[in-house]
């Protein structure tokens, strides 16, 4: 008998898993040797907890209904507290018997009957038993029913047999949440999340279930962070396979799709050993959401298609399976609202710090223009001044008018610039040769043969472009068509032309800007600035201060120079267009977490991983987030560094960097280590 005190003790100490349950097992093998029924008993009576929540539902059934005969044929035989435990697990059989489509549900309607029976005749409270019946209503869609029994649940006062203060609201707001009662769901939830109602499964219990809540609701900070405190807490847990699902369609609705698959590529050998049908057929819908996500977006590899399938598959296999038994629809219908859910308008950030870049301002009212000519005028001067969606505004404005045969090779050149920014290199070069026909203006002619000299060396068709380069800044010799030609000995790799042609030119800022980039001078950067600041070009002085810096970078700088370097990040960020700010920020922060300043790392790092992925910009966002899980890691913040460096590797795994991804999961495996 000792030795079965000692397995128990043994097996106590244990967390709930194979090992625990193996002890108890054999357990119960040495005290039905000993012919002690009470000991017996009680060890089969532990063997079902362990059962319970080791993942091993089905084998819980056949050792509580062991345990159930035996006290029915002896009460009163197994001590004072016997029917006590009997009917506290008996809330837990009658709730798995839904989660088995093979079990009829004629016996799941007798187990409830027989619980409420049971609980009546022991004097016992019914506030557990209106909780069970709402929740098997609810699972059979039959929300009238539901609703009645949820009212008799939230108006029966609690007694010994309800679950503990911090379960027993987790289950109401799941309710809710399936009824489409976020707000309240929400407001229950608060005393549990301020810790005042709490056990061994919470707060991450509450927090997964207030997923779709705080989603719909709009509340993404606190998503991001129910998250990433609940999935920390259930992450391997083959038991919590159904809640490991839920994180699964957070991330797949909110936009984190390489966080998602990380968790999918982890716990995916999970579905194997989930501990009812039900869990499998979320984890499988969650699954497969993601994958079809990730596919819709690009993003697939080549065996996902396949696995997504399956996945879907097997999802509705087995909602078919609960809506055979249970002569309803029902599941069939929650589940392929998650099959066919859609992403939200934007993406959740799951820094609490992070936020995406402020929408870009639109362009400012163009001043009243009364003719045709006019409107021409404001959008290349627009242009000029690097104010596209100003110069766009204009020429769309210029479109409305009636046709002037007279402009029209003005405005061929506007539609060919606006064609090279967006990478139609066909489209830009036709409408300047149709310009250059067009033009009776030598001067505009010129320009658009230079434009298209240029564009053609970038094709690596130099020999015929150049002499149209050189003959145009020939007869232009404007600062425009000087730059132009330099650009031209650059992409032909004619560096020392380039360097001759800017260096005789007149000392403009976007002249002595390229100048500077080819010498690689800081003096000439710097004087580049000081001319950008006068001309009043904020874009070009921006990236005047970017390439000091950088210049400055690579000369090597002490702590004086670190400081000068600093500064001008500060003024290109304040001069920068939105969309050049995500590199600043990143520049800035990589140098921060250089000088040990990591505070000061992580703003940056957060803000250009934000604005990067609010740009789809992902190959930078890979290294981003790579130096922010080490930002992370130095402030001691272990699940965010998590969090961070699970998205770094999805983005270095789908680019194929096998080696940066090994010291990743090294990383990563150092940090759980550590926790």
């Amino acid at each position: 008998m000792d030795d079965v005190h000692e397995l128990i003790d043994r097996a106590r100490a244990l967390p709930y898993g194979e090992a625990k349950t193996t002890l108890l097992e054999t357990a119960l093998r040495h005290a039905e040797a000993t012919g002690d029924k009470a000991l017996t008993w009680a060890v089969r009576m532990e063997l079902t907890e362990a059962y319970q929540y080791g993942a091993e539902h089905a084998k819980a059934f056949a050792a509580f209904a062991r345990c159930l005969a035996d006290h029915d044929a002896e009460p009163g035989g197994f001590g004072e507290w016997s029917v006590h435990n009997l009917l506290w697990q008996f809330k837990w059989i009658v709730g798995d018997l839904r989660r088995f489509p093979e079990v009829p549900l004629a016996r799941t309607h007798q187990m409830l009957d027989d619980m409420e029976r049971r609980y009546r005749e022991n004097g016992d409270g019914l506030h557990a038993v209106w909780a069970a019946r709402c929740a098997h209503a609810a699972h059979l869609g039959d929300h009238a029913a539901a609703d009645e029994l949820y009212h008799r649940w939230t108006t029966t006062p609690r007694d010994i047999l309800s679950d503990c203060e911090g379960c027993d609201p987790t289950s109401r707001a799941f309710y809710l949440i399936l009824r489409g009662r976020d707000e309240e769901a929400v407001e229950l939830a608060e005393p549990v999340l301020r810790g005042e109602l709490t056990c061994h499964v919470q707060p991450q219990s509450i927090l997964t279930t207030l997923l779709p809540a705080y989603v719909r609701t709009g509340r993404f900070a606190e998503a991001a962070h129910a998250h990433r405190v609940a999935y920390r807490a259930i992450r391997g847990d083959a038991n919590e396979v159904e809640e490991i699902a839920s994180h699964l369609w957070f991330c797949a609705v909110t936009g984190n799709l390489a966080r998602g698959l990380e968790i999918l590529t982890r716990e995916r050998p999970l579905l194997d050993r989930a501990p009812n049908p039900g869990a499998a057929m979320w984890f499988a819908a969650a699954g497969a959401l993601l994958l079809r996500l990730l596919r819709e977006q690009g993003h697939a590899g080549p065996s996902d298609p396949a696995e997504e399938a399956a996945l879907t598959a097997r999802a509705r296999e087995i909602a078919g399976r609960f809506d055979a038994r249970n002569g309803t629809s029902e599941q069939s219908r929650r589940v392929d609202e998650w099959l066919t859910a859609e992403p939200l308008g934007e993406h959740v950030p799951l820094d609490p710090r992070a936020r995406h870049s402020p929408p870009p301002i639109p362009p400012a009212p163009l001043p009243p223009a009364h003719t045709p000519e006019e409107l021409l005028d404001l959008a290349e001067e627009a242009w000029q001044r690097g104010r596209v969606d100003e110069a766009k505004a204009a020429w769309a404005r210029y479109d409305t008018c009636p046709p002037d045969p007279s402009l029209e090779a003005r405005r061929a050149d506007g539609r060919g610039l606006v064609a090279m920014v967006d990478g139609d290199t066909a489209t830009a070069l036709a409408e300047w040769r149709r310009a250059a026909g067009l033009h009776t203006d030598d001067d505009r002619r010129q320009g658009s043969l230079g434009r298209i000299g240029l564009l053609l060396c970038q094709l690596g068709q130099g020999d015929e472009g150049l002499p149209m380069v050189e003959r145009s800044a020939g007869a232009l010799n404007t600062p425009n068509a000087i730059i132009r030609l330099a650009h031209a000995y650059l992409t032909l790799g004619r560096d020392d032309d380039a360097e001759r042609v800017l260096a005789a030119a007149p000392p403009t800022g976007a002249g002595l800007l390229l100048l500077a980039n080819v010498r690689g001078d800081v003096a000439t950067a710097l004087r580049a600035r000081d001319a950008l600041r006068a001309e009043d070009d904020r874009e070009g002085l921006a990236r005047a201060c970017g390439l000091h810096a950088h210049l400055l970078l690579s000369a090597g700088v002490d702590e004086t120079g670190a400081r000068e370097v600093l500064a001008a990040y500060d003024e290109a960020l304040a001069n920068a267009p939105a969309s050049d700010r995500a590199g600043i920020h990143h520049d800035r922060g990589s140098l921060h977490l250089q000088l040990g300043l990591v505070p000061e790392a992580l703003d940056d790092l957060v803000e250009a991983v934000a604005q990067y992925v609010a740009d789809g910009d992902m190959e930078p966002v890979r290294y981003a987030r790579l130096s922010l899980a080490e930002a992370y890691a130095r402030l001691g913040r272990p699940v965010e560094a998590e969090i961070a460096a699970e998205e770094a590797l999805g983005g270095f795994r789908a680019a194929g960097d096998d080696e940066v991804c090994a010291r990743i999961e090294e990383f990563i495996a150092d940090l759980q280590e550590d926790d």
